[in-house]
């Protein structure tokens, strides 16, 4: 397994701006990260020229885009239309990027005002709307992969479903619409904890070679906070034996998000997330 790292969490400063592709990618590189994940920012106009930018530094540095994420609308609900563009734009990303991989949410559904959640309708409606992009993904000579959810709830009820691809069969069932052995699963550990909680060794064993990227964080309380391992609960020296008993050898990416360091963290940051990644990296050999 190899240490990877999230360049693109790095892209807004605390107190307003942004780091250029060539300053994100070049913090990793100096943290010693080999390979990362980069996904420009496909609702801005210009997220071509970054795409463009983030390729040439990782030459430059000689670091591996491995994967990009698409962009998701759950929470966002910009027009539809828009949203599919951004996913068409997604796709050529990956491809200018190098990514080996472009990652999707499978979770374009929400169930009608009154009306009760429904998996089968759900993933009808998903395909609608992500396979032309997912298509696209495949014809550029890119993989696409789904990701797993989960549930919280999202303006409704606490005893009802608001996501779709939380549930491992609907996962299961989502790649499978694509009959195409170059879709697959990207597994985000910290939602498996948030959704399965002790069970989730057992769901990445069911999902074995399906399983082409991760997502690396750590959580608490029940909440999506995408903490560096070993700053949450989730039990590290169970999931990642199991994640090596279905034959993977790829990239564990640290997913970090939501927090922007001062200047005078950012490094010893990277360094400190390097060493965590590495640590893991050991647990699966």
């Amino acid at each position: 397994m190899v240490p990877s790292f999230f360049a693109s969490f790095l892209r807004m400063r605390r107190g307003g701006g942004k780091r250029s592709p060539d300053e994100c990618v070049r913090l990793c590189a100096e943290a010693g990260f080999g390979t990362i994940d980069y996904s420009p920012d496909f609702w801005d106009a210009e997220w071509e020229k970054e795409a463009h930018a983030a390729a040439e530094a990782a030459a430059k540095y000689g670091v591996e885009i491995a994967h990009s994420h698409a962009p998701y609308n759950f929470y966002k609900k910009e027009p539809l239309e828009v949203f599919c563009e951004k996913l068409q734009n997604a796709a050529l990303g990956a491809k200018i990027l190098g990514a080996k991989y472009l990652v999707f949410h499978f979770d374009e559904y929400h169930p009608l005002p009154g009306e009760c959640f429904d998996a089968e309708k759900g993933l009808k409606t998903a395909f609608e709307v992500l396979s032309p992009a997912i298509e696209k993904t495949l014809d550029l000579g890119v993989g696409a992969l789904l990701e797993n959810t989960f549930e919280d709830h999202h303006r409704v009820g606490p005893l009802e479903r608001s996501h779709l691809c939380g549930e491992i069969n609907e996962l299961e069932a989502a790649i499978g619409l694509f009959n195409d052995s170059r879709v697959g699963c990207c597994w985000d550990f910290g939602h498996g904890h948030l959704q399965f909680g002790e069970t989730q060794p057992e769901m990445i064993r069911r999902m074995g070679k399906r399983i082409r990227a991760t997502h690396v964080h750590d959580n608490y309380y029940m909440k999506d906070l995408h903490l560096m391992p070993f700053y949450g609960n989730l039990d590290w020296e169970t999931l990642i034996p199991a994640l090596k008993e279905t034959g993977y050898d790829a990239s564990l990416a640290f997913e970090a998000g939501y927090g922007r360091f001062p200047e005078e963290l950012i490094a010893e940051f990277m360094r400190l997330s390097k060493h965590a990644m590495d640590l893991l990296c050991r647990m699966g050999k």
